[in-house]
């Protein structure tokens, strides 16, 4: 609500403050600028969310009718009994319901005390059940006695069926007969021993039940004074044992048996149970069977029936119908329809059925997912494809039963998803839960542990055995690296190898009609044992990536949807300067900015709205919870084994090089594209002429020259994978690992051929063995030249330093091509800086005259020149001066340097060509 909505002319401030509870109660975010008015409204929201006050409510309706429809207590005591005891129920709601039958009992006792003996029954059943059945307790009293309450509460009296409805819809289909027979037999009861007509529109024929017992009888006393509640109160209870009515007590019991046979036998009462027991169960089943907008509208529909079955009775008895039956049922109906239009929903069918399953792993604690949980799929910012993928793959194939019988389609047996922390794995699966309508549980993997030896084991097949039995139902193991490491790394007398071993004995084990899919999460992939991750275990294994641009401005416009928010702040700014926040971190920075602007709204009075400045403070000082090196581990795991079909190509964010973007050097480009495209493309063709692929390739020059651009074009113009491994951060590792990390790389390339795997910084890897001994080195050498063949899968290393490689490494068969890499020439210079140049006016710029001076210049010595350039003019401009780039600008700048290859490194590399030749 904006501040404008608060400004109603002719309402007085104490009106527009319930103005503003009421639009709180039924709009889901009401915003004002007046703290005064925020504190109402936070009040009111409050309330319309606490689950007490609506029990405390129910309860004190109940006991309120109760107590009117016995007169005793004086009538304006009567409202203050039952919001007392609805206080009681608001702490407990049971207690609250004990409290109010019991207050009931002397006025019943002194309008009559015989049919106080009645009641005796009512309070034992209540003392039997109101531990768990209070709320059927409450309801019972609403439906039971408002037919009888006296004006002007008697008005309320036709909309019995509303509140049954409600109850229905609050309790269940499977307990809904709970109140359709109770209510329904004993307003008919009651009519039938008073002889009169209710006003719940439940008819019977009253002739059948003359002539009434006065014993039975209500209203013959009128209501005490204050004073004389208290002794009037002990007086009717010891009333009861007077030998004057206890000799009616037989009687009165045979003439309530004798009513209730008539009613079931000789008049409509079983025409009336029947229908408003389907119709009951009916209203309280539909919630859980259907899905979209407008559930409990359609639920309450059954209503309908109602009074068509009081005019079928019409037609069978003599008993006159009544229209007004149709009238209040339209307007329940239109209660019920208005309610969920304003965001209030009783129906809790979908989350009874899943809580009543779930009772069957009570030995286990587990929770459903999907019962109480607020997420839905729209509050997870981004991931559509793996929204997507979840419910085509999960949901579609469950809920959908003639597509998934016609294509033979069914629900994958296991989903493992991976990724860093914070990125909503866990979130994801609870909005998952809301979409099916079966068990969606929560296994908490420590809850499976045991200190007992075999304990754990047995909890895993009794886990799995429950599940069966409850199938279809999902099982969500959050870490489940608790229990899926790999077994290696643990010693012989651990638990968790073994439980290792049973999990993936009932991942297979799974009969082929039983519909039980697990999920796993986990923030550490690498730690899972590998047989888990093959097909028929976890089907699918999809990577959820910390999240992209479009998926970060997503996050902060759904965790910012509830609070003011001025208009100055820009999500997609936002989005570009919170590369590498998860979706937690991103929630954090916004509530660290909501409090920022919170504490000067607390010192101004005032509603102020989060500003663009309030984030990028928070911005400045939280840093991402995940770390870059951690990244690279998780493309690692991707690219190892994801496994699905419904990704979305990752929009590429930086550019991508292409042979355009390369200047020069065409002769060099040629020899590397045949090198790599006839033994990855045109494997036919090598075949049929017995030629020998080149297994790898050498790119040697100085420094600058392109060689690293070189191979990224090549990869991109010929979509092949491309692995990069630096020779600096392999010996990082140590050479036991690094040793692994070669081994891994190459098989990976096997894996994911076509591939070119790249080795930079070639003379750390492959030094010469007369200065060291490497077991790196022979490792290379072995994935080169051993059994297993080197398909579709090229070596390209980049070294300045060729002089320090080891010779074994330089032979063909190995490195078969050796290309030099050289400074660039004068046309290659003039395209350098055109390339470079290609943004800024370069009408008066020569691009001959520059290439002349800058004769010995490396591309990213003319790279470098061209950046100071256009720095210049960014001064410039920012100072509100124009300036251009012109040759004059580039010489004055080329002058000031000096080619960063000097003589030396060039003679190094003419020695190196004289003794090993360039092959290309």
């Amino acid at each position: 609500m904006t501040a404008g909505a608060l400004e109603l002319p002719g309402f007085s401030q104490s009106a527009k403050y319930y103005i503003c509870i009421y639009q709180c109660l039924t709009m889901p975010v009401v915003r004002s600028t007046k703290i005064r008015e925020q504190n109402i409204l936070a009040l009111a929201q409050s309330l319309r969310a606490d689950e007490n006050l609506w029990a405390a409510l129910l309860v004190a309706l109940g006991a309120l009718f109760l107590l009117l429809s016995f007169p005793f207590y004086p009538t304006l005591l009567v409202p203050f009994l039952a919001i007392s005891v609805g206080v009681i129920a608001y702490k407990s709601p049971r207690f609250g319901t004990l409290i109010g039958i019991l207050l009931a009992f002397p006025a019943i006792a002194y309008q009559s005390p015989v049919f106080a003996w009645v009641y005796v029954l009512i309070v034992a059943i209540t003392l039997f059940e109101f531990l768990t059945s209070w709320s059927i307790i409450s309801f019972l009293e609403i439906a039971i006695l408002a037919p009888f309450a006296p004006p002007p509460f008697s008005i309320l009296s036709g909309f019995v069926m509303l509140a049954l409805a409600a109850a229905a819809l609050y309790i269940g289909s499977k307990r809904s007969i709970l109140i359709a027979v109770p209510a329904v037999l004993i307003v008919l009861l009651l009519s039938s021993l008073w002889v009169t007509e209710n006003s719940a529109f439940m008819p019977l024929t009253p002739t059948t039940y003359a002539p009434k017992m006065d014993a039975l009888q209500r209203n013959l006393k009128p209501e005490v004074s204050v004073f004389e509640t208290v002794p009037s109160a002990a007086a009717s209870v010891a009333s009861l044992f007077s030998m004057e009515y206890i000799t009616y007590v037989g009687p009165a019991f045979g003439k309530v048996w004798e009513n209730l046979l008539s009613l079931l036998m000789r008049d409509c009462a079983f025409l009336q149970l029947v229908t408003y027991t389907a119709v009951l169960f009916l209203i309280g089943y539909i919630p859980g069977a259907i899905r979209g907008k407008r559930v409990q509208l359609i639920s309450s529909l059954p209503l309908l029936l109602i009074p068509l079955n009081i005019y079928l009775i019409s037609t069978l008895y003599p008993i006159p119908f009544d229209p007004s039956v149709a009238i209040y049922a339209l307007l329940s109906i239109a209660a019920l329809g208005t309610l969920e239009q304003f965001n209030i929903t009783i129906g809790r069918e979908p989350m009874l059925m899943k809580k009543e399953k779930a009772k069957s792993f009570g030995k286990f604690g587990l929770q459903d997912l999907g019962a109480g949980s607020a997420e839905t799929l729209e509050d997870i910012g981004g991931y559509g494809d793996v929204k997507n993928e979840l419910l085509e793959s999960i949901v579609m194939p469950l809920r959908s039963k003639g597509i998934a019988y016609a294509y033979g389609i069914k629900p994958p047996k296991g989903v493992l998803l991976f990724g860093p922390p914070g990125c909503g794995k866990t979130m994801l699966m609870r909005a998952l839960s809301k979409e099916l309508s079966f068990g969606f549980y929560y296994v908490k993997c420590s809850d499976l542990l045991s200190e007992w030896y075999g304990q754990s084991e047995k909890n895993v097949s009794e886990l799995f055995s429950i599940a069966r039995k409850n199938a279809p139902c999902v099982l969500f193991f959050d870490e489940i690296d608790a229990i899926g490491k790999k077994r290696e790394s643990y010693t012989a007398d651990d638990v968790a190898p073994r439980l290792m071993s049973l999990f993936l004995a009932e991942l297979d084990g799974f009969a082929a009609k039983k519909d039980i899919i697990v999920i796993g999460a986990t923030n550490i992939p690498d730690a899972l044992d590998p047989a888990l991750m093959r097909p028929g275990r976890f089907d699918k294994i999809i990577y959820m990536p910390l999240p992209d641009r479009e998926a970060r401005e997503a996050v902060f416009r759904v965790h910012t949807k509830k609070i003011p928010i001025s208009p100055d702040v820009d999500f997609g700014r936002l989005a570009e300067v919170s590369e590498r926040y998860s979706g937690a971190d991103i929630k954090n920075v916004c509530t660290e900015a909501a409090r920022l602007a919170a504490s000067e709204a607390a010192k101004k009075g005032v509603v102020i709205p989060v500003r663009m400045e309030h984030f990028t403070t928070v911005l400045e000082s939280l840093r991402p919870s995940v770390s870059i090196a951690k990244l690279e581990d998780y493309e690692q795991f991707r690219l190892d084994f994801e496994r699905r079909v419904g990704k979305e190509k990752k929009k590429v964010e930086e550019e991508v090089v292409r042979w355009s973007d390369v200047a020069g050097l065409e002769d060099v480009k040629t020899a590397l594209l045949e090198a790599i495209e006839v033994p990855l493309l045109h494997e036919d063709l090598i075949k049929e002429l017995k030629i020998r692929p080149s297994k790898g390739i050498l790119l040697f020059g100085p420094p600058g020259c392109g060689k690293t651009m070189l191979v990224k074009a090549a990869a991109n113009e010929l979509n092949a994978t491309f692995l990069t491994v630096s020779g600096a951060s392999l010996m990082k590792k140590g050479y036991g690992e690094s040793v692994s990390i070669i081994k891994e790389t190459f098989n990976r390339g096997r894996e994911q051929a076509p591939c070119i795997i790249f080795m930079d910084e070639m003379e750390d890897i492959a030094s010469s063995r007369e200065m060291v001994a490497s077991s790196v080195l022979s490792q290379l050498l072995m994935e080169l030249d051993g059994i297993k063949e080197l398909k579709n899968v090229v070596l390209v290393g980049a070294t300045n330093k060729p002089s320090m490689l080891d010779p074994a490494i330089l032979r063909p068969g190995r490195f078969d091509k050796i290309i030099y890499i050289p400074p660039p020439d004068m046309e290659s210079r003039k395209s350098i800086f055109s390339l470079n140049l290609s943004a800024v006016d370069a009408r008066e710029i020569d691009f001959g005259e520059m290439a002349e001076l800058t004769d010995g210049f490396t591309g990213a010595d003319i790279a470098s020149i061209c950046q100071e350039a256009k720095m210049r003019v960014v001064r410039a401009r920012i100072k509100k001066k124009e300036s251009k780039i012109t040759t004059a600008v580039l010489k004055d700048i080329a002058k000031r340097r000096k080619p960063s290859v000097t003589p030396s490194q060039l003679t190094e590399f003419a020695l190196f060509m004289e003794e090993y030749g360039e092959r290309k």
